[in-house]
């Protein structure tokens, strides 16, 4: 079979695959469809990135609300027509399935899972890479996040691919310190929780001026761009989306740029559970979990905790959260590691009472605001639920 059929056959049959799965309430199809076109067509990827522009997103937190937002800048901004998932799969699977799109837009943005970005930078040719945190996230996958910067920083080392990076985190510095083009965005300076020692030479980072600096000379140059310390978790994100933009060709003034960081979008979905709106956070991390809870208002507050594979196994990670925000409100904990969550509130004397599910925990309120926060097979049966399918978790995390 020729190179074109081949991945014609593939592409074709992906689609079919997806289409029957959305039709039997299986899922979105995303996943589905792009196993078929890489099982029938292993180099499906690096073909259908040929003569596209591809912006990858990566990182801990954001990447799937940040790819959304880039791509809709790139919309807006440079008037070109994107292609980029609707869901977020952002393993081989998922990416393959986005690629194969039609139409195939010249721009595609990506977002791509920290494991698999040496793989994707090598198959897709990105122009721009955007590299937006790095912080514990599934033990039992990636361990110590010096992992996943040995595993960049090992990878990235040609001049072809221009890096936006949060300047401000130790790990994304020496990810892209053999890079030939990156753009160093400041947010002057806050101190990492994973970053006690340097990830380059293993000495005590010296944080004693709020931002980091190390005998070997890890935090020695200076940022490309500086911006207000005072931005949220999703505005920064957002002001790295915004110079990439603008590196693939967006013009974006600087009042409009201000807009977009003010507005930046958060992961966050109101859903009408026994016709009570609940704005549920999807938290992953210890890292989301700490933004989450610094957004809730109400008094009324459910958290939902599962331990499946995409959750990561290991919830040990409870522990590393300040749980503060909660004391004196009324909070109930669902979900399959419930009783874990509910311990651990109780140990910062926080009261707490648990449900077998996420509708009787909203039954137990009244009409009042209620927020939550979710884990992500939590949110996604929330979602599934939604949109009438029988499972909700995909690939993508």
């Amino acid at each position: 079979m020729t190179r074109s059929l081949r991945l014609s056959a593939a592409c074709k049959a992906g689609e079919i695959a997806g289409r029957l799965s959305v039709k039997l309430g299986r899922g979105r199809g995303e996943t589905l469809s792009g196993r078929v076109i890489l099982a029938i067509d292993p180099n499906a990827i690096a073909k259908l990135s040929e003569n596209r522009d591809i912006v990858i997103v990566s990182g801990t937190n954001g990447k799937t609300t940040s790819t959304k937002n880039l791509a809709e800048i790139l919309r807006n901004f440079a008037g070109e027509g994107v292609s980029t998932s609707q869901s977020g799969a952002n393993m081989p699977a998922g990416i393959a399935s986005l690629l194969a799109q039609k139409p195939r837009n010249r721009f595609a943005v990506i977002e791509c899972d920290e494991m698999y970005l040496p793989d994707m930078y090598q198959k897709l040719s990105p122009k721009v890479i955007v590299l937006l945190n790095l912080s514990r996230d599934q033990l039992h996958r990636t361990g110590e996040v010096r992992k996943v910067s040995n595993l960049w920083n090992q990878a990235f080392t040609k001049d072809d691919v221009t890096f936006v990076i949060d300047r401000d985190d130790p790990f994304l510095e020496f990810a892209v310190a053999n890079a030939g083009h990156v753009i160093r965005v400041s947010f002057n300076g806050r101190r990492h929780p994973d970053a006690a020692t340097c990830p380059s030479c293993a000495a005590i980072l010296d944080w004693s001026t709020g931002d980091y600096l190390c005998k070997c000379g890890l935090g020695s140059k200076l940022p490309d761009i500086r911006a207000d310390r005072r931005l949220s978790g999703p505005q920064r994100n957002a002001a790295l989306v915004i110079e990439a933009a603008r590196l693939m060709g967006a013009e974006i003034l600087a009042n409009e740029a201000t807009k977009l960081i003010d507005e930046s979008p958060d992961r966050i979905h109101e859903f009408v559970i026994s016709g009570k709106k609940v704005p549920t956070h999807l938290a992953k991390n210890p890292e989301s979990w700490r933004q989450a809870l610094s957004d809730v208002k109400a008094d009324q507050v459910v958290l939902s905790v599962n331990a499946r594979g995409i959750d990561g196994r290991d919830t040990s990670w409870l522990w590393d959260i300040d749980y503060s925000a909660l004391l004196g409100k009324k909070v109930i904990c669902t979900g399959e590691r419930r009783l874990d969550v509910a311990y651990r509130l109780s140990v910062q004397g926080i009261d707490t009472e648990v449900a077998g599910s996420f509708q009787e925990a909203v039954a137990a309120f009244i009409e009042a605001p209620i927020q939550a926060i979710a884990s992500y097979t939590a949110y996604q049966d929330l979602l599934a639920l939604e949109l009438g399918l029988t499972t909700g978790a995909g690939e993508s995390k």
